[in-house]
């Protein structure tokens, strides 16, 4: 091609037509940097099909996460409200809804919650985050993992705190369970009677009950942020 112009330029030089020459130079250089433009527009094109890719996968690992931590967080808030009744039988004396043989399951137990976060630290490690342009998303994703992850360990090692403080010590002291963690009833009744056990079963209940409105608020934060990202995927597409 580039051949093809020069032996048009050498011919219009030779004939004498210098103006035509002027005139067929300009427009060469037009065709030139019209080219120019056009591929640095694919370039430009084919480098944000790249990005747009590598965010949505990238937001789709975030989703999975998210799902993994609504699973462990509902699968707490069932097991908490069943140690929660069991404990308020237990203080209210209400044996006959309760088995006393396995207080140890819902005394020394308390919400504990693991991360599972490797999909967001790689989305801000790999700079994919800064391209994020909603910025509703960009602002719940940090509320989310930065706010709401705190306050969940917080509530893990208040909870954490107080049953090997406080419950373990005295289970070690005052009970005796066999190979399945059960308890005798006779026992269970005894320490009743004679120790601060319904003091420590009503605290372990305020305990788990503090963990509650944290739980609900990252559950629905974490609603909204699947709902965004889905949103997301589908504009980068």
């Amino acid at each position: 091609m580039i051949k093809f112009f020069r032996q048009i330029r050498q011919r219009l030089l030779s004939e004498g037509k210098t103006t035509k020459y002027l005139k067929y130079a300009v427009g060469e250089i037009v065709l030139v940097v019209i080219g120019i433009l056009i591929a640095l527009s694919i370039n430009n094109w084919n480098e944000e099909r790249k990005k747009n890719i590598s965010l949505g996968k990238a937001l789709g690992q975030v989703i999975i996460d998210l799902k993994q931590d609504e699973e462990t967080l509902k699968m707490y808030e069932e097991m908490e409200q069943k140690h929660i009744q069991y404990l308020e039988a237990l203080s209210y004396r209400n044996y006959n809804n309760i088995k006393l043989d396995s207080i140890l399951y819902n005394l020394d137990h308390y919400f504990s919650f693991i991360e599972s976060n490797n999909s967001y630290s790689n989305l801000k490690s790999s700079g994919l985050f800064t391209e994020i342009e909603n910025d509703s998303l960009k602002s719940n994703l940090t509320l989310y993992y930065e706010q709401a992850y705190g306050q969940l360990k917080d509530v893990t090692e208040y909870g954490e705190t107080f049953t090997n403080d406080r419950i373990i010590p005295f289970l070690l002291l005052n009970l005796n369970w066999d190979d399945n963690f059960l308890v005798d009833e006779k026992l269970v009744k005894e320490k009743i009677a004679t120790t601060n056990l319904i003091q420590l079963a009503k605290y372990q209940i305020n305990v788990k009950k503090y963990s509650i409105p944290y739980r609900n608020m990252a559950l629905a934060l974490n609603n909204i942020l699947r709902i965004e990202i889905k949103k997301e995927i589908d504009n980068l597409k």
